[in-house]
């Protein structure tokens, strides 16, 4: 008989949604009916996908009114769907979905993908992030975390204990991912066969600090103009970047693709990989670059030097260092020996670190023993 795993998430495209459209197909069809309940992109994109979706709408930012009544819906959903296990993504689908699946005794999982209280935010608002996940978490069974750091950040918070967490680094579909330029796509871009690209795939948002990439498209492009930059996402930070685009002249230097389903086209056909989050849990996108072969420059913050190891995947940099930044990144382009060193060897480091098959057995493991525990009691 096959067992019920409730998903629940909260928010927007991201990582964690391409996270859960990786993960999901992977999970044994035969032991486990899968549920997920979300809203807004998620639910069109999951329900287009093919999956069994249940719309209940969660805001992102604490509201006492919005958080109750989509609390009272989770409950209700758990009281008449029997439901062998939970499984809950990111802080506001956490604490409602942990609290909701403690009232019927359904076990659970909970995946921060990224701390509440390590966002740049203020002390006030950092504190009560920490109160709410050490309160939330006496309705947890497990905690998984994606990255060392995620993992390390529990302990040292007094979040948990390690007996409740367990580390499953986060992976990627290899498949899809190629190590060999299509020149055909980049011509279709209006790129020449002779302009390297340097691209950064994250959201359009105050995490992933893409006014910082901006500017350093500027300072790269003025040092070594041939040379284009590339954003492939979106969000809602899209008209300042476009502005900022505008306001330093680079409109020939920077495009901007929007969302898409397929970023690892994108990614095929960079010549190096961006991030400049100023945050980060884990960064999905790192482990895509590397599946391509493509040297990293990215931020040293939370999640990011346990997926890219500095000076041997590439560089590391403190974010919001526009001049550290494209230094790095000059100096990759510059040099062929070193790119193709960085190259061969983040290709392997993909293969063996970041399959997404791997974090799939793991996650049957733990939804076997917790499902079993659940039954003995």
């Amino acid at each position: 008989m096959k067992s019920n795993i409730l998903h629940i998430i909260q928010g927007g495209k991201g990582g964690t949604l391409e996270y859960l459209k990786q993960l999901l197909p992977l999970l044994n069809k035969d032991k486990y009916d899968i549920t997920v309940i979300c809203h807004g992109d998620i639910f069109c994109e999951l329900k287009q996908l093919g999956f069994k979706v249940v719309n209940i709408n969660m805001k992102r930012a604490i509201s006492p009114l919005y958080d109750l009544k989509a609390l009272l819906q989770i409950n209700k959903y758990l009281k008449t769907h029997k439901t062998d296990l939970v499984h809950l993504h990111s802080s506001k689908a956490g604490f409602l979905g942990r609290l909701a699946a403690k009232w019927n005794r359904v076990p659970c999982i909970y995946n921060p993908h990224g701390w509440s209280f390590n966002i740049k935010t203020n002390s006030i608002k950092k504190n009560l992030y920490k109160l709410l996940e050490k309160v939330a978490v006496n309705w947890t069974d497990k905690i998984v975390a994606i990255s060392g750091s995620e993992y390390q950040s529990a302990l040292n918070e007094k979040i948990c204990g390690s007996k409740k967490l367990i580390l499953i680094e986060n992976g990627i579909d290899i498949s899809k991912y190629v190590f060999e330029s299509d020149d055909v796509f980049k011509k279709q871009l209006g790129i020449t066969e002779k302009e390297r690209i340097v691209g950064m795939c994250a959201r359009l948002s105050k995490q992933k600090d893409p006014l910082t990439f901006i500017e350093i498209a500027k300072c790269v492009t003025e040092q070594y103009p041939k040379c284009k930059f590339m954003l492939v996402g979106d969000g809602e930070l899209r008209e300042q970047v476009e502005n900022k685009i505008k306001k330093l002249q680079l409109k020939e230097k920077v495009i901007l693709t929007g969302w898409t389903s397929h970023p690892e086209k994108y990614i095929n056909i960079f010549d190096i990989g961006v991030l400049t989050s100023i945050w980060e849990g884990f960064g999905l996108s790192l482990a895509e670059y590397m599946a391509c072969g493509k040297p990293i420059v990215a931020s040293r913050v939370d999640g990011i030097p346990f997926v890219v190891r500095d000076r041997i995947d590439g560089y590391l940099c403190e974010p919001g260092n526009i001049r550290e930044f494209s230094n790095f990144i000059i100096k990759i382009l510059k040099n062929d020996d070193l790119y193709k060193k960085i190259s061969t060897t983040i290709v392997e480091r993909a293969k063996n670190n970041f399959d997404i098959n791997r974090v799939s057995k793991q996650h049957e493991k733990l939804y076997e023993e917790l499902i079993l525990h659940a039954k003995e009691y």
